[in-house]
């Protein structure tokens, strides 16, 4: 059980946390309502750029056709995080090679879920997931280096540093450092 003490939650055995694969326009729009509802401090703390974010509809006209694509097509896959049924985040995977490599990105929405390692737990819930479903050999997740949560969580999972460089990494992002990371499958097994 999750219990709320001030604005963080505790961690108990966690039963009542649920990860499911995205299935219709809701889901997708429940993400976009977590990037365009979130204020420019926050977004730059993840290295997301507020003005390079494109509009819903542009969004979702990029990512709503992989949710028919077979497997060995799709560029990105999204799994919700539930908490008693309501959303509390959602995990993802984009730049997938099938039965190669992908990579991952997390993301908590309710403040209340973060710093209790809650998105830990659910990142390690979601990487066998995603290992079997494309087959993959390894993960890699390069976040933003002064966003200290998810570089926490991935040490914490066995994640192995493998660089640190200066990149745009995706097309909602600013110029930054981003930390390389990287989990090989046989870690995972």
């Amino acid at each position: 059980m999750l219990e709320r003490s001030g604005s963080i939650c505790k961690i108990g055995d966690m039963a009542d946390v649920d990860i499911r694969p995205f299935k219709s326009r809701d889901d997708y729009e429940r993400v976009l309502d977590y990037f365009f509802g979130a204020d420019e401090t926050f977004l730059r703390g993840m290295g997301v750029d507020p003005a390079k974010l494109s509009t819903r509809e542009s969004w979702l006209d990029r990512l709503l056709p992989d949710l028919h694509r077979d497997d060995r097509d799709k560029q990105t896959y999204y799994m919700s995080w539930f908490h008693d049924g309501t959303p509390i985040g959602h995990c993802n995977l984009n730049r997938i090679k099938y039965a190669q490599e992908a990579y991952l990105h997390l993301h908590t929405w309710d403040q209340t879920f973060r710093k209790a390692g809650v998105g830990t737990e659910l990142v390690r819930r979601s990487l066998p997931r995603f290992i079997g479903k494309f087959a993959l050999q390894r993960l890699y997740c390069e976040p933003y280096a002064d966003n200290l949560a998810p570089n926490r969580v991935l040490t914490k999972l066995g994640f192995r540093l493998v660089k640190r460089y200066r990149t745009i990494p995706g097309i909602i992002n600013f110029e930054q450092e981003v930390n390389q990371y990287v989990i090989e499958r046989e870690v995972l097994s």
